[in-house]
């Protein structure tokens, strides 16, 4: 059959099948047989096309999983370099503040950064050309300069950009030399095109993805800044809440919004109160005068905390505390006695060294009495920890009954005392509102439970004795 029959048959056969003279198969023949026969060249392109889709495949969906930037680089580079056949390959991305292209992966070399615009990559990553060089000795775009660096020999080169889901140019990638000794053809472009693409949108999700990265180890810090600053906002808060109620209550308080009030059997309450506290005032400045008595309440907590006495309140140049809440014990009586006889030393002190440099100073009364109290919280803003009964007025009637520079108890106080402490009874004495009451004043601890000659520091028997009496008391 000659050459136009067997063109018309075929002719036929597409009109049978409904094709067109343009829809032809490259590559296909019609014999005289009517058969249909491939080219044998053809089948290889088709079956390397073929291979070539398939790592593309298998590597898009390798790239694809990797949410790391810079291992998504290297495995961007060695599979470009696997399929395109070719001996190195090299991903350039676009440094935007120093208008540099970079390789953070460079297979063969370490870093290298070129000026946008500048040498092959940086012209392709500048305009958006592709750029196929057969001889890249014979062009005058390629810099041998690497090549006698580092003694590798570049024949062949192609460069296309790497483009992002919007369009925007944000590198290069470079390949260079086929390992079979071939130059680069179309169909490698089209497949360094496909790699291209699926690199641009792999490195534009790894990109936001390490923003997230980013965003959410900055939350974390926040949120752990945050936290701390909450924290210390709480200790101080709380530190706050300790200087105006004991721990319990506080406690309790934060626990319940609120603070349930409690009877005590018998607790020991302390008064203190300056005799002659106006005349000093008006002799000096309203900021001297709150220094001095600052110093002197400064002074009183400190001795509240090392006999664990509960410091109630201050009114004007008036201090008051008590022992045995809120948590019970049998100690209190001498342990309020003690903290009264170190304030009265200190109070000595004082007027000892005022005295001497000519200074007015304060001299302090003290009453302490003993009996049952009811303890709770006041108020709805600027709360605070108080206690009410006939106790609390007994104890302020022991202090305004007694003298300067003394300690004054009532006979129930002394009840509790009289082991310990050398006391002397005053008789019964008139006190406001109370008629006539028996008052004792404490002059020091008894010998046999002292520390020292004028018995104001009490000694280690003393010191068990009160311990045992607290934990019995709890």
């Amino acid at each position: 059959m000659s050459a136009p029959e067997s063109e018309n048959q075929q002719d036929r056969l597409f009109y049978r099948y409904g094709r067109r003279k343009t829809d032809r198969l490259p590559g296909v023949l019609v014999k005289s047989d009517g058969r249909f026969y491939l080219k044998a060249s053809y089948l290889e392109q088709l079956n390397r096309q073929a291979r070539n889709l398939s790592m593309l495949m298998d590597s898009a969906s390798s790239i694809m999983a990797e949410m790391g930037l810079d291992n998504l680089l290297v495995l961007i580079m060695d599979s470009v370099t696997r399929v395109m056949q070719a001996d190195r390959s090299t991903l350039f991305l676009i440094d935007e503040q120093t208008r540099e292209i970079w390789s953070r992966v460079a297979q063969g070399s370490d870093e290298i950064r070129i000026p946008l615009g500048k040498g092959i990559a940086g012209h392709v990553a500048h305009t958006g050309d592709t750029i196929n060089i057969p001889d890249a000795y014979n062009d005058d775009r390629f810099n041998s300069d690497f090549d006698r660096k580092s003694g590798y020999k570049t024949r062949s080169i192609l460069c296309m950009p790497v483009r992002n889901p919007q369009g925007d140019i944000i590198g290069a990638i470079q390949v260079l030399n086929k390992v079979d000794g071939t130059i680069f053809t179309a169909e490698d472009e089209s497949l360094l095109a496909a790699f291209a693409s699926l690199a641009g949108i792999s490195l534009a999700n790894a990109r936001a993805y390490e923003e997230l990265e980013k965003e959410r180890d900055l939350l974390e810090v926040r949120v752990q800044e945050r936290t701390r600053d909450l924290e210390e906002a709480r200790q101080k808060s709380d530190e706050l809440l300790l200087n105006i109620l004991p721990e319990d209550v506080a406690d309790e308080l934060k626990i319940n919004g609120h603070a349930t009030p409690r009877s005590f059997a018998q607790v020991s309450v302390l008064f203190t109160d300056f005799k002659g506290f106006t005349s000093v005032a008006e002799k000096v400045s309203p900021e001297d005068l709150v220094k001095e008595l600052d110093k002197c309440f400064y002074y009183f907590d400190e001795i509240m905390e090392r006999y664990g006495l509960e410091k109630i309140k201050t009114i004007g140049d008036s201090y008051m505390c008590v022992g045995g809440l809120p948590r019970p014990n049998k100690s209190h009586a001498i342990e309020t006695v003690l903290a009264a006889l170190e304030i009265q030393n200190f109070m000595h002190r004082m007027r000892e060294i005022k005295e001497s440099v000519g200074e007015p100073f304060w001299e302090l009364r003290l009453g302490i009495h003993s009996g049952p109290v009811t303890a709770g919280v006041v108020g709805k803003k600027k709360f605070a920890y108080d206690i009410w009964g006939d106790t609390v007025n007994t104890a302020s009637r022991m202090e305004s009954s007694g003298s300067v520079g003394r300690i004054n108890v009532s006979s129930a106080t002394h009840e509790l005392i009289q082991q310990y402490f050398e006391c002397e009874y005053r008789g019964a004495v008139e006190a406001k509102n109370k008629g006539r009451v028996d008052m004792y004043y404490v002059n020091r601890i008894q010998p046999d439970y002292c520390d020292d000659p004028e018995g104001m520091v009490p000694g280690k028997t003393l010191q068990e004795i009160i311990s045992d009496l607290r934990r019995s008391g709890q």
